[in-house]
């Protein structure tokens, strides 16, 4: 009976280790559901096995990072620690070839980690969101050193930095089905109808308003794309989508101080996302790197920080519209 003890408390750790671990899939949709995080596993490992273990290794690897190197425990129970480091262990097995590419994926994993605990503690200072920061410029630094090691080589089929791929042909027949479905799988960097509609359905299981606004998001974006003449490949792809998916569900749920959590000003930002990402493309392409979420950012912060002067806007004029006797009454 003794060595029962020590066995439970063994067994409890590993499940709360998988737990957070699963809420860091989720997390990387803004929310924070272990469940969820289960279904968007199982999207990934239905599209690529191989991706599915990564994923889940890079997530585990997120959250001890973040435990040992004294993250909050509060975020580190909320997977807040893993969402970067799952995208950043993707990111890696998809663009890099090489035998120690694995290694690499955990190596990015942990310093996407580090990375969220270090930006948290100095953006919260103004009440920004870190959001997918460490991702995006680790990645970035990553594919950069690719280029000029020899250890590692990006996959030909990412290799964007040939003027031959700037300008993608518009010919074709555009899917407005499959192309919102698969700009929600995009969000993992996955071209998958299935992984795109797991994901879906994995909002939907979190709260029906993140599900039916991720619909929204994905179908005014692709539209947007579709009229400003973007090309046809990447509209079936999602690739004008997935930011969209992202920034209303931050922009109109996650960051929204209304009451009311109407998707209005969501459905403008996702609408933004398709000029900035196209605009962000033509800007990174000579150096062979990839948008990834950084539209996604800068969407969210941008109306984030509208949002919060509206409201001291607001705020103001409600104090100056006060009577001089209530507005200018002091303490003696």
């Amino acid at each position: 009976m003794p060595q029962a003890v020590p066995s439970f408390h063994f067994f409890k750790k590993i499940y709360l280790l998988i737990a957070i671990s699963l809420k860091g899939f989720s997390q990387v949709l803004l929310v924070g559901n272990a469940f969820s995080g289960f279904l968007i596993l199982i999207g990934i490992t239905l599209h690529s096995p191989i991706l599915g273990i990564m994923a889940f290794l890079s997530s585990i690897v997120g959250t001890v990072t973040g435990k040992y190197c004294g993250g909050d425990r509060l975020l580190i129970r909320n997977g807040i620690y893993s969402f970067n480091a799952i995208l950043c262990g993707i990111s890696v097995i998809l663009f890099l070839h090489g035998d120690k590419r694995w290694f690499i994926a955990l190596f990015a994993a942990s310093l996407a980690a580090l990375s969220m605990k270090l930006l948290t503690k100095v953006l919260d200072k103004w009440n920004i969101p870190v959001l997918t920061i460490p991702f995006v410029f680790i990645t970035w630094i990553g594919l950069l050193t690719a280029y000029r090691v020899d250890t590692l080589y990006m996959d030909p089929d990412f290799v964007i930095s040939s003027p031959a791929m700037w300008n993608v042909p518009v010919e074709g027949t555009p899917t407005l089905l499959m192309g919102m479905i698969k700009g929600i799988g995009e969000v993992f960097v996955i071209d998958s109808l299935w992984t795109g509609s797991l994901i879906l359905l994995a909002l939907f299981w979190v709260g029906w308003r993140f599900g039916l606004y991720a619909i929204i998001g994905t179908f005014v974006s692709w539209l947007t794309a579709y009229f400003i003449g973007a090309d046809t490949h990447s509209l079936n792809l999602g690739l004008y989508n997935y930011n969209a998916v992202l920034t209303i569900i931050a922009v109109s749920l996650v960051f929204n101080k209304n009451a009311k959590k109407t998707p209005y000003s969501g459905i403008i930002a996702a609408m933004l996302t398709v000029p900035v990402t196209a605009g962000l493309e033509l800007l990174l392409d000579p150096l062979g790197l990839p948008a990834l979420t950084f539209p996604f950012i800068v969407c969210s912060w941008s109306f984030i920080a509208m949002g919060k002067f509206f409201r001291s806007y607001k705020y103001k004029q409600t104090v100056q519209g006060l009577s001089p006797i209530r507005r200018n009454k002091q303490p003696l």
